[in-house]
């Protein structure tokens, strides 16, 4: 075998943070879009999950302060998805009012900036929209409010915003096709956020963007992305010569 090409091409990973509640945490059961996003940065970045179920801005917040700074203050990229429990109806255990959910987002949002040194994208993540169930203090209109408050953080911190509410509802489709406890995403559901939150990477964050090798379809092939593979493949490292 030859030694490793020491290009452009190759390089350390880069880290990749997913934080937020349960559609964060469970985002790595098998077919979730946080398994998806490990698939698409293959050898190149190592995807971390740091998803809370339960938690609402409050604990989130709290829970941030022991994760920054330390050793994700590099990460290159953030994706932050908290509302779904917030937003619940009040009585609800995990409710919190509109304007404690903005500060403590906005509160999250600058944490990041301040132990990044300005330098992590963010990616801010709606909640999504609910199956309606007053008893279960769920209501998808509440969801809308409290995504549009994500909107607003996010464009105060420079962060790019992902409005799962509006993307699921232009479908045309009901929530309860996405989900399968009128929460948490199924498997359609799972496959729709990676689709949208791998097309704000590619659209508005070209430098983490990795494109399918237009032969295999597969993301750990080195190619066109601006971030590298950790090690080259390995017919690349075969003398073809002296096999």
């Amino acid at each position: 075998m030859t030694e490793a090409p020491a290009t452009a091409r190759y390089g350390g990973r880069t880290k990749v943070v997913l934080f937020g509640d349960s559609i964060t945490q469970y985002s790595f059961h098998a077919g979730g879009w946080g398994q998806r996003l490990t698939e698409y940065f293959s050898r190149r970045a190592d995807v971390l999950n740091r998803g809370f179920a339960g938690y609402n801005t409050l604990y989130a917040h709290l829970a941030l302060q022991r994760l920054l700074p330390g050793e994700l203050s590099d990460a290159a990229l953030w994706t932050v998805g908290l509302g779904a429990n917030d937003s619940m109806l009040p009585g609800s255990e995990v409710h919190l009012p509109a304007s404690e959910y903005e500060a403590n987002l906005c509160a999250i949002l600058g944490r990041i900036q301040t132990a990044s040194g300005g330098r992590a994208a963010i990616i801010v993540i709606g909640p999504p929209p609910k199956v309606d169930d007053q008893e279960a203090g769920q209501c998808s209109a509440s969801s809308a409010e409290y995504a549009e408050i994500a909107s607003r953080c996010a464009a105060a911190y420079g962060a790019e915003f992902l409005d799962m509410h509006a993307a699921m509802s232009s479908t045309g489709r009901p929530f309860s096709d996405f989900s399968h406890d009128g929460v948490h995403y199924n498997t359609a559901g799972n496959a729709f956020a990676f689709e949208r939150i791998r097309g704000v990477i590619d659209t508005r964050l070209p430098q983490l963007a990795v494109p399918r090798d237009p032969v295999t379809g597969r993301y750990d092939l080195p190619n066109a992305s601006p971030l590298p593979c950790e090690m080259p493949g390995i017919m690349e490292l075969i003398d073809h010569a002296n096999p």
